[in-house]
């Protein structure tokens, strides 16, 4: 599914968007298990865990980090 170009409802990673925003921070990390809080201490998010499964990354749900399982 491909966005319209021109809306103002797609957000700034559509491709060609003149100002993009920022790629997520990646973490590479060695185990399927990880745990997130945003990095912010107080100005994070609520700590949350997540499990790979048989993928070999993550992303959080709030802050979008993305967890690398290292090869």
């Amino acid at each position: 599914m491909t966005k319209p170009v021109g809306n103002p409802m797609t957000d700034q990673t559509t491709p060609g968007h003149p100002d993009p925003a920022p790629a997520p921070e990646v973490i590479t990390v060695t185990s399927r298990k990880v745990k997130c809080d945003g990095g912010g201490g107080a100005l994070g998010h609520p700590v949350v865990f997540y499990d790979m499964g048989e993928e070999r990354f993550v992303e959080c749900g709030y802050c979008d980090r993305r967890f690398v399982l290292a090869d």
